[in-house]
């Protein structure tokens, strides 16, 4: 911890004056005096830990990994645990009205745990927050510093930075690409980051008001990136972007397609065989002849889709603002992509129970998850986000009956799953990669299909179809090429509810 005691400051985002209920004190704002405390008590603090929360997507994700990597060059040291962090930074997340309320209690949380830590808010539910009214004698938290989404990117000055400033009304109109550069991962897998924010709109969703315009990194950019996270060791990125359908609409950089073809050409030369490229998401629309013929031509990409499909029936679509593509167009290339990828892992996001969802438009949905090749899908009831279109139309599903259907949604995809496992067991051989960390677990709880009792080493990864993979390693055995970074060929054994059980194939080089 600091060796200097000062109280956290108030920004005028979380008002000049105003007292905590959850701690009763008071937190005061000096104005221009907090310039000086900042500089005074950096400069004081030779030695400072930092702690993250991390919710949300993989943009998230990547936009702490970079904030993790600035503080560090700035001589914060990351601590696991919050009571011994001297700043607490939540990056937040505002997909759903649980997100928000993950953020608050985030705060509530960490102001317990740590009551003379400075908490720092941002990401998504940044703004929410600043703008949330709670209930009369609420116990509730507020952090030292908002900072929204927007202006995220000011972090990387560090956790002190000046924000008297940060603009709360309306959203800002960013047109270049947000700052963030990542080195490495805390994962085997790290995400790329190539495209911010959304200019579609769709009637559910608040990320256009919280992550801004559609703005694309420089293909430049991403390929350096790229190639320094491969070289470092990492086996596998992920592509990722708040939508990558709209990659380029802002520049002239080419759509998403040759952003994928270039940088499959830039990297396969050195690293097709030992390192891959995963997409995150995309839209049935995108499965078009070019997108086709990409995926087809990419060298390094894994056979696994991730689809945003949202419903099956073209009138709930429409509802959402989504009607500019149809299941039809699924289905038609995944048949195409059958004969390329005769295995190939599918996931799907679904909402089920959106404003004048019908039982008719509910089994056109348990059609298509029966028809479709899943292996995964996120099942979402819908939840209705103040400021969106959705929140104001008629028809509205009863919480209980939302409920019930994503249950019998998410029993057909358990069925699918479970197909899809047992079939990956067929398989001679796959390549996983392998995360580097391992834990202790006991056999007979966790790797239930071993017979030893004894204490084990678990070792996680996913395989190219993203089915998740857990090699099990007796306490006392050699770990070798377990532990090494890069794809590892292993030989499937079994299948559980939570994926596959594998074991090396002791090959020395992944070809």
């Amino acid at each position: 911890m600091a060796d200097i005691n000062i109280p956290p400051q108030r920004n005028s985002i979380c008002q000049k004056s105003e007292e905590n209920n959850l701690l009763g004190c008071t937190f005061l704002w000096h104005g221009h005096l907090a310039i000086i405390w900042c500089f005074a008590y950096t400069c004081a603090m030779h030695h400072w830990k930092f702690f993250f929360v991390t919710f949300g997507c993989k943009v998230n994700q990547y936009e702490t990994q970079a904030l993790r990597e600035a503080w560090s060059a700035l001589g914060g040291e990351e601590c696991s645990v919050p009571g011994l962090a001297d700043v607490l930074c939540i990056n937040s997340c505002a997909i759903t009205a649980k997100g928000e309320r993950d953020a608050r209690n985030a705060v509530y949380r960490l102001r317990r745990e740590t009551p003379e830590g400075r908490i720092i808010l941002t990401g998504c539910s940044a703004r929410l927050f600043a703008e949330y009214t709670p209930r009369a004698n609420a116990i509730w938290a507020k952090p030292d510093l908002i900072v929204p989404q927007e202006e995220k990117y000011r972090l990387l000055a560090g956790p002190w930075v000046d924000m008297e400033d940060v603009p709360m009304e309306g959203n800002t109109s960013v047109t270049a690409f947000p700052p963030f550069r990542i080195a490495g991962f805390t994962r085997a897998r790290p995400v790329l980051k190539v495209q911010d924010g959304c200019a579609h709109r769709c009637t559910y969703c608040i990320v256009p008001q919280t992550r801004g315009k559609p703005c694309s990194r420089p293909v430049r950019d991403i390929i350096d990136e790229a190639r320094h996270l491969l070289a470092s060791g990492h086996a596998e990125l992920m592509v990722s972007g708040i939508n990558l359908a709209q990659y380029g609409r802002d520049s002239d950089t080419g759509d998403f397609w040759s952003l994928l073809r270039s940088l499959d050409k830039a990297l396969a030369s050195d690293f097709a065989g030992k390192a891959r490229l995963r997409i995150s998401s995309l839209e049935p629309g995108q499965l078009h002849r070019r997108g086709l013929d990409a995926l087809l031509s990419c060298s390094m990409l894994c056979p696994h889709l991730h689809i945003s499909l949202q419903h099956a029936s073209q009138t709930i679509l429409k509802r959402m603002g989504r009607g500019h593509y149809t299941p039809m167009q699924l289905e038609t290339a995944l048949t195409e992509l059958a004969d390329h990828w005769p295995v190939m892992g599918l996931g799907v996001d679904i909402i089920v129970g959106f404003p004048g969802e019908t039982e008719d438009d509910l089994h056109m949905l348990l059609e298509l998850v029966e028809r479709l090749p899943l292996s995964y899908a996120h099942v979402f009831p819908y939840s209705a986000r103040p400021g969106t279109a959705a929140a104001t139309f008629g028809g509205q599903i009863p919480h209980a009956v939302k409920l019930q259907r994503a249950a019998r949604v998410r029993k057909l995809v358990e069925e699918k799953k479970r197909h899809f496992l047992k079939a990956q067991c067929s398989l001679p051989r796959m390549l996983i990669a392998c995360e580097t960390s391992s834990h202790m677990v006991k056999s007979t709880v966790e790797a239930h299909d071993l017979s030893s009792s004894e204490d084990i080493r678990v070792l996680r990864g996913v395989n190219e179809y993203y089915a998740p993979c857990s090699m099990y390693i007796p306490q006392g055995a050699a770990m070798g090429t377990p532990l090494r970074q890069g794809l590892m060929a292993v030989r499937p054994m079994s299948w559980h509810a939570q994926g596959l059980t594998v074991e090396p194939l002791g090959e020395q080089e992944v070809t």
